[in-house]
C-alpha cells in the first residue's frame, strides 16, 4: 500500500474534527454546521451505495429502502416508545441490514437477476415498503409520526452542534469501511466481479460471499444514517421518506465523484450539495435539477470515470488550487460568503483537474525475452520424480452429458487426464469442447455422469471451490479485469487461491507469474492497453496464479500470427514443464502434434477417437469429421 494513501482519509478526518472546534472558537453561524451536516449525510448515503454499486457493479436503487427503513425505526421506536435515541440508531442499522440481506439472499443466488432485473429488483422495494408503512397503524398509518429533540450533553449544545458530530460519526464510519474495503481483498473481490463475475468465480473469489457482505455494510451504513437524518426532520411521512429523492441523489453523487475510488461519493456530495444551495440561494431553487442533468450529461463525456480519477492523476495541483481559491478569497473577504468562496474553490480545484495536460506514458509495449527464461518457481516438479514414477489421475469424467434446451451438447463423454499429460482436445466446431472445459471448471452442471477431482466427486460445488481444488482455466475470448492492471489481474487470482494472502503479498508474487509469460514489462498497463496475443498470454499468467494441478487452455491461440503461435507454443512448453496436466482445447492440428502428448476427439457432442496425435488424426473417422468423406489423412 502506497504511504501516501493514508494522507487524504486522515485529511478528512481532521477536517471533521477541526469543523466543531472552529465552530467554539470562531462562534460563526450555526447555518454552516447545517450546511455541513448535510454534505455528511449524503456522503454517508452515497459511499454506502457505492460500496455495492460503485464497487460490485450491482446497480441499486434500494438506498431509499435501507434509508427509509433508519428513519421509520427512530420514528417508531424513539417517537412513540421513548428508546434511547442511540440505541435506535444502531437498531435502525441492524434493521436496515437485515432487509439488505434479505434482498441479496435471493437476488445473488440468481444469475439471471443480475444487471438491470437487479436494478429493477431494488427499485420495487422501497414502493413495497411504502405501501406497508400506509396501511399498517402500529407504523405509521398514513398520519405520519413526530421525532422530538433528544436529549444531549451540554458539551455538543446546541442541537445543530449535536446533530454534526453524530452525522460526521456515521459518515466517517461509511468513509472508513469504503477505505478499508478498497485497500484490502475484500474491496478487490468485489472488482473482480465488477467487471466478470463468472472469471472471477472460476479464480477462486467467493463471488456470493463477497456480495452478501457488500450488501449488508450497504444496509447498515444506509439504516443508521436514516435513523440520523429522522432526529433532524423533526416530522416523518412515507411521502416524504419512501421516494426516488435519496437513491437518485446517491446515484449522481457517486457517478460524479467516481465509483471506483472510496472519496468519489464524498467528492460528488459536497459538489453536489454547494452547487444546489448556492443555486436555492440565488432563487434558482426550481432549476437544480437542470443544472445537475447538464453538469452529470458533460461529465460522462469528458471524464465517465468521476472527478477522483481526474484529480488523482495531479492531486497536488488540484489541491493547490483548491487551498489557495478558498484561502484568497477567506482572507480578503470582499466578494461573498464562505459558502461562495467554497464553490468558488471547487471550480478551480475541477478547472485545473480538466487542463490539458501529457498523461503517463504507457510502459514498453511487447513481450519481454525476459520472460521466456524458466521462472524460478516452475521447472522443479518434472525433476523430482523418479523412473519408476507411476501418473495419477488428476480428472476423471465419466459419461458425461450435458443438454441445453433438448440440444445434447455432450453424450456420455469419459475422459481422464494423468498427471504430467498434455491433451489435446479437438473437434470441429460445435462438436462440445468448450461445453466439456465448462463442465471441467464447474461453470456449467452436467445433466449427468460424473467428474472426479483427484478422486473427489466436483459436480455440484461452486467454481470458486473446484478452483480451490486446482483446476484452472482460460477463455476462447480473453477476458481480463478490464479496469485492473495487467499485475493486479493476476494479484487477485492470488489473493483468492489455494493459500489466501494479502493485496500486498498477491502483488509481489505476481512478478513470477509475468515472467512466466514474458509480460514484465506490460505490468502496469491496462489489458485494454494490450493487443490479443498478450492478452491471450494473460489469461494463462492469471490461471498459473491460481496454482492448478490441471490447466485448461480453450483456444489460447486463436487468432494469432505464426511469430505469436511459436511464443505462446513455448510458454505452454513451460507450464507444463512444471509439472501442471493440461487440456489444450485447439483448431490448429500443428500445434497439437507439437504440444500433445495424447488427443481426444469429438464430434456431435460424441468422444470420436483417442491416441497419440499421429495415430488419431490418420483416423478415417476424424478425417471424415474434419474434412469431409473424400479427404485423405495427413500424408496420405
Amino acid at each position: 500500500m502506497r504511504k501516501r494513501s493514508w494522507v487524504a482519509p486522515t485529511a478528512v478526518a481532521l477536517g471533521l474534527v477541526a469543523t466543531p472546534v472552529l465552530w467554539e472558537i470562531t462562534r460563526f453561524p450555526v447555518f454552516y454546521l447545517v450546511f455541513v451536516s448535510g454534505i455528511l449525510f449524503w456522503a454517508a448515503q452515497a459511499t454506502s451505495w457505492n460500496i455495492l454499486s460503485g464497487y460490485s457493479g450491482y446497480f441499486s436503487f434500494g438506498q431509499g429502502a435501507f434509508f427509509g427503513v433508519g428513519v421509520y425505526t427512530m420514528a417508531v421506536l424513539f417517537g412513540r416508545h421513548g428508546w434511547n435515541w442511540l440505541f435506535v440508531v444502531l437498531l435502525g442499522g441492524v434493521a436496515a441490514m437485515l432487509l439488505a440481506a434479505g434482498i441479496g439472499a435471493i437476488a445473488f443466488r440468481l444469475r439471471s437477476l443480475r444487471g438491470e432485473i437487479f436494478a429493477l429488483l431494488t427499485l420495487a422495494v422501497p414502493f413495497i415498503l411504502a405501501a406497508v408503512v400506509r396501511l399498517v397503524d402500529v407504523i405509521d398509518g398514513g398520519q405520519g409520526i413526530v421525532v422530538p429533540v433528544p436529549a444531549f450533553p451540554e458539551a455538543v449544545a446546541p442541537f445543530q452542534r449535536f446533530y454534526f458530530v453524530i452525522s460526521a460519526v456515521v459518515a466517517l464510519l461509511a468513509l472508513t469501511a469504503a477505505y478499508l474495503m478498497q485497500n484490502n481483498r475484500y474491496g478487490w473481490a468485489l472488482f473482480a466481479v465488477r467487471d466478470d463475475e463468472d472469471v472471477a468465480e472460476g479464480l477462486g473469489v467467493p463471488t456470493f460471499f463477497h456480495k452478501m457482505i457488500a450488501i449488508g455494510i450497504n444496509g447498515l451504513i444506509g439504516g443508521m444514517s436514516g435513523a440520523v437524518v429522522a432526529l433532524n426532520l423533526g416530522f416523518v411521512s412515507v411521502e416524504g421518506t419512501f421516494n426516488l429523492r435519496v437513491p437518485l441523489f446517491v446515484i449522481v453523487m457517486s457517478v460524479l465523484g467516481g465509483r471506483n475510488h472510496w472519496a468519489g461519493p464524498l467528492v460528488g456530495a459536497v459538489y453536489i450539495h454547494t452547487l444546489q444551495n448556492r443555486l436555492a440561494d440565488a432563487g434558482f431553487d426550481g432549476w437544480s435539477l437542470i443544472v445537475l442533468g447538464t453538469v452529470l450529461v458533460l461529465l460522462m463525456i469528458l471524464a465517465p470515470d468521476g472527478l477522483m480519477s481526474r484529480f488523482s492523476r495531479r492531486p497536488w495541483q488540484v489541491s493547490a488550487a483548491f487551498v489557495l481559491v478558498l484561502a484568497g478569497l477567506a482572507m480578503f473577504g470582499t466578494w461573498g460568503e464562505p459558502v461562495d468562496w467554497l464553490a468558488a474553490a471547487l471550480a478551480a480545484a475541477a478547472i485545473v483537474a480538466f487542463l490539458p495536460g501529457r498523461g503517463v506514458s504507457p510502459a514498453q509495449r511487447g513481450v519481454s525475452s525476459v520472460g521466456l527464461g524458466e521462472s524460478r518457481a516452475f521447472g522443479e516438479a518434472m525433476k523430482t520424480r523418479g523412473e519408476n514414477w507411476t501418473p495419477e489421475p488428476v480428472v476423471t469424467a465419466t459419461d458425461v452429458a450435458k443438454s441445453f434446451g433438448g440440444v445434447d451438447a455432450l453424450r456420455g463423454v469419459s475422459i481422464t487426464v494423468h498427471e504430467g499429460e498434455l491433451v489435446g482436445l479437438v473437434g470441429p466446431n460445435g462438436s462440445g469442447k468448450t461445453t466439456l472445459v465448462n463442465l471441467l471448471s464447474g461453470a456449467l452442471r452436467p445433466t449427468s455422469g460424473s467428474i472426479r477431482l483427484a478422486g473427489a466427486e466436483i459436480v455440484r460445488l461452486p467454481p470458486h471451490q473446484i478452483a480451490h481444488l486446482g483446476i484452472a482455466r482460460t477463455y476462447q475470448i480473453p477476458r481480463p479485469f478490464s479496469s485492473l492492471t495487467v499485475r493486479d489481474n493476476i494479484a487477485v487470482a492470488i489473493m483468492f487461491g489455494r493459500e489466501p494472502k494479502s493485496l500486498a503479498e498477491s502483488r509481489a508474487e505476481a512478478e513470477e507469474f509475468l515472467m512466466l509469460v514474458g509480460l514484465t514489462d506490460l505490468a502496469d498497463v491496462r489489458p485494454e492497453q494490450v493487443n490479443l496475443h498478450e492478452r491471450q498470454l494473460l489469461e494463462m499468467a492469471r490461471a498459473m496464479a491460481t496454482r492448478p494441478s490441471l490447466l485448461l487452455l480453450d483456444e489460447a491461440l486463436a487468432g494469432l500470427n505464426p511469430v505469436e503461435i511459436d511464443n505462446a507454443v513455448a510458454v505452454v512448453r513451460r507450464i507444463h514443464g512444471s509439472g501442471v496436466s493440461i487440456v489444450l482445447v485447439e483448431h490448429l492440428l500443428r500445434v497439437v502434434i507439437q504440444l500433445a502428448t495424447r488427443v481426444i476427439v469429438l464430434d456431435q457432442g460424441r468422444q470420436l477417437a483417442e491416441g497419440t496425435a499421429d495415430v488419431v488424426l490418420r483416423d478415417p473417422a476424424v478425417v471424415t469429421a474434419y474434412m469431409g468423406k473424400e479427404s485423405h489423412a495427413p500424408g496420405d
